[in-house]
């Protein structure tokens, strides 16, 4: 039987997310490239491009949701490949990207495709409930 082998991204996709989850946005050089590329964010008009954008999407997100957790559900990689499942949980309690707060809380699920390079996190593709965040905070109606 082959032995397993260890996940050589999965350090710093779990420091990635433990600095999200502390709110610790001067973390992301440590585990993020200068020119990250990430796609599928809530807010963000388009893709995000480069670490300075992508810090100013982590504080303003974070500011609206200042308890902001994500938790790890799966997780998968492939060479420079990885792949989280994960549950994102916060309460809305500051104005977001145009919203005011609500004071409501959200939980959903979701996706994140990573693709690494030199030990960081290069490009990150989300696929996330948005709906299901915006039904749980009062902005859109559920049927």
């Amino acid at each position: 039987m082959a032995e397993a082998t260890p996940f050589k991204h999965k350090q710093v996709i779990q420091q990635y997310l433990e600095a999200f989850n502390q709110q610790n946005v001067d973390a992301l050089p440590e585990v993020v490239t200068e020119d990250v590329l990430v796609q599928g964010l809530i807010g963000a008009d388009g893709d995000v491009n480069g670490i300075e954008e992508y810090g100013e999407w982590w504080t303003e997100t974070l500011s609206g949701f200042p308890d902001a957790h994500i938790e790890v559900d799966d997780y998968f990689e492939s060479e420079d490949r990885a792949a989280a499942r994960w549950t994102f949980t916060g309460t809305h309690e500051n104005d977001l990207f145009g919203l005011p707060a609500t004071n409501r809380s959200f939980k959903i699920t979701g996706l994140a495709l990573f693709r690494m390079k030199d030990g960081k996190i290069a490009e990150k593709r989300y696929q996330q409930d948005d709906l299901g965040m915006l039904q749980q905070l009062g902005f859109v109606e559920e049927h």
